[in-house]
């Protein structure tokens, strides 16, 4: 069969190939989700080729009798130990200079976690996963989660091959890897909801695609399938095409990991297997001598390219065409350094077991760990310890921003219980004489959308004499339907729950203030106003007055911090342009304002007037203080601000003035 027959090589440039595909996937997804949706499931065939490879050797090792525990570790350690130091040390100490101290402190802790194998875990126990915390594409140190994953999986697996691989049925292991790992998919899928930060992170939801590798290495070692040449073309372009299908259907909005999974994972290992075969075309393509080189340089890009965007987008500069190109061959630029320099040298000496554990991972770490300590016990500030003015600069600034969630009264959660919906803690507002002891008859109810509302609607309940109970359900639709269809997949369990809760206390009350996320909603379903409305009708069975508060403008660009990154970044542009409200605000309150017409029972009420002056939305109130917390979201001070500013120039607006009798 000459070149059709099936070659051995310990080398092959096929995968390198692959892995060059997967980390372009990655970074670009990173530069812009809008180039490729999926493009982060390249870290998925990492996983998988990392399965492959590692399982490969040691399966070789052990059925040849030459398997060393030590050996493997050694390698393990001169392969990903140094880079990994450089850019953990590296960023750490850059994090002292120029993040916001908690920003800072939070880095330190990421690589103190990471630098003993245990990244994916401090993310999983230690990220804020809430609506307003800082973005993850700024958190530096946030890709070392995989790594975690990968370092677990080569602690556990060679132990457990030791122990059972030459006293099992090679087809009875083979079929329980297949289950195990098909269980760790199926884990993944069914835990999503209840807890998509451990199935993200963790090592039981991603190994299944770990011993998907593992699995191809069993078959190809054993000859348990044997592949003509048109069942190796088949199966090449089979994985080539789910792999592309992957990077384009997946998005960040999929139940992921997960059986979404199994198809850049099924995909991964059919390019491998079918890869024995190097002729193919497929294989050929990916042995292209530009690609190679940069599956060679792949694991330096994957660990720089992170930290210098989440630096990059932590000063607020915006990532566009030609920016974002500049950051990729910036990125591809230090990945070859990192490459020449780092990973080759270290993994070239030659030392034995004991001085590689030592001068490459217990030294380091044992000074990186200091460093990190001696950083946390300054609270991230650094060398900014030092400066009289800067922690009060910081914290005069952010009082100016502050959201609503960090007050006492506003009750706002991902999950709202009875202390929410009877509690004392969630009233507002100055009650008049007359109604003194009465049921609070008023709540204000919907998303933290609603939330921004409480100091604007506290300042004409403290005017008029009323008080009201509010009620926000983060990221969650103001509805009685089942809201699947209008929110993310891990906030959809808490939030069906807290509608759970709410919807029955609602028939108490006769008037009921809602506002929402409305864009948010009806972008992911043209259904949702629709379904509002439908569940609206219902309320107003009960309900005398009913008022629908429009959606306020958003600003994209707009960085609650950039004032107080200033400080550390001085030349940072915090000045921001004022602009035309979004369209797609302008309908959707257009749309609310129709339906409230229709209906005697139903006002609804809009601040964009106030906020958009002459048809011009500003991030900045009359007093030229940032009235915004996020993009779009109001500060709660500028919320007080504003219902006083209303009340001083036109009176407490007439459907609120309802809400006293």
């Amino acid at each position: 069969m000459g070149s059709e027959k099936k070659i051995e090589k310990n080398y092959r440039q096929d995968i390198d190939g692959l892995r060059a595909i997967a980390v372009l996937a990655v970074i670009l997804f990173h530069i812009s989700p809008s180039i490729l949706p999926g493009g982060f499931v390249g870290v998925d065939v990492f996983f998988v080729i990392s399965g492959y490879l590692i399982s490969l050797h040691i399966f070789k090792e052990i059925d040849n009798g030459t398997f060393s525990l030590t050996t493997f570790y050694q390698r393990r350690v001169k392969r990903i130990i140094p880079v990994m130091m450089v850019v953990c040390a590296t960023v750490t100490v850059f994090a002292q200079f120029v993040l916001l101290p908690t920003d800072a402190e939070n880095v330190a802790s990421s690589a103190l976690w990471s630098i003993f194998s245990m990244g994916n875990v401090y993310f999983w126990l230690h990220q804020d996963g809430s609506y307003f915390a800082t973005a993850s594409d700024q958190l530096p140190l946030l890709h070392l989660w995989s790594l975690g994953v990968e370092e677990q999986f080569y602690i556990f697996w060679p132990l457990l091959l030791i122990l059972i691989y030459k006293i099992i049925n090679k087809s009875i292991f083979l079929v329980v890897v297949g289950l195990v790992s098909l269980g760790s998919f199926f884990l993944a899928e069914v835990q999503y909801q209840d807890a998509p930060m451990f199935v993200y992170y963790m090592l039981p939801t991603r190994m299944g695609e770990l011993l998907v590798g593992a699995i191809v290495a069993l078959i190809e070692l054993n000859n348990r399938v044997k592949l003509s040449r048109p069942m190796a073309i088949t199966l090449s372009f089979s994985g080539l095409l789910l792999f592309a299908v992957s990077l384009l259907i997946i998005t960040k909005n999929s139940v992921f990991p997960g059986l979404w999974a199994l198809v850049p994972t099924v995909g991964t290992a059919l390019l491998i297997f079918a890869g024995t075969y190097q002729t193919l075309l497929v294989q050929r393509i990916l042995a292209f001598r530009p690609l190679v080189f940069v599956g060679l340089v792949s694991y330096s890009a994957y660990l720089w390219h992170w930290p210098i965007l989440a630096f990059y987008r932590y000063g607020n500069f915006e990532i566009n065409m030609v920016s974002g190109s500049v950051l990729f061959f910036v990125i591809m630029f230090v990945a070859w350094l990192s490459y020449k320099f780092i990973e080759t040298p270290f993994r070239r000496v030659n030392l034995g077991p004991r001085a590689v554990f030592s001068l490459y991972y217990f030294l380091p770490a044992s000074l990186l760990s200091v460093a990190c300590v001696v950083f946390l016990k300054l609270d991230g500030f650094g060398l900014r310890w030092w400066s009289p003015n800067y922690a009060n600069d910081v914290k005069t600034i952010a009082e100016l921003t502050k959201p609503s969630y960090e007050y006492d009264y506003v009750c706002q959660s991902f999950l709202v219980d009875d202390n929410a919906i009877k509690g004392d803690r969630c009233v507002v507002g100055k009650r008049s004489a007359d109604q003194a002891g009465n049921h609070i008859s008023t709540v204000l109810w919907g998303d933290s959308n609603a939330a921004h509302f409480v100091g604007a609607v506290g300042a004409f309940a403290n005017y008029s004499g009323f008080q009201f109970r509010n009620i926000q359900a983060s990221s969650c639709p103001p509805i009685k339907t089942s809201p699947d269809r209008f929110v993310e997949p891990d906030k959809l369990s808490k939030c069906a729950q807290s509608i759970k809760n709410i919807w029955p206390s609602l028939s108490g009350y006769k008037n009921i203030i809602i506002s929402s996320a409305w864009t948010n909603y009806t972008s992911r379903s043209k259904d949702f106003l629709q379904v509002f409305f439908t569940d609206l009708e219902e309320l107003t069975e009960t309900a005398d007055n009913i008022i629908l508060i429009g959606k306020v403008p958003f600003f994209l660009n707009y960085d609650r911090y950039c004032w107080q990154k200033k400080l550390s970044f001085p030349y940072m542009n915090c000045n921001y342009d004022t602009a035309p409200i979004d369209r797609s605000i302008a309908l959707v309150n257009q749309q609310l304002k129709a339906f409230a017409k229709t209906h005697p029972k139903i006002d609804y009420y809009d601040f964009n007037s106030y906020l958009c002056p002459d048809g011009l939305c500003s991030v900045f109130d009359l007093d030229g203080e940032p009235a915004y917390f996020d993009r779009t979201h109001l500060s709660l001070p500028a919320s007080w601000k504003l219902g006083e500013q209303i009340i001083h120039e036109d009176g407490v607006p007439q459907v609120f003035q309802r809400l006293v009798n």
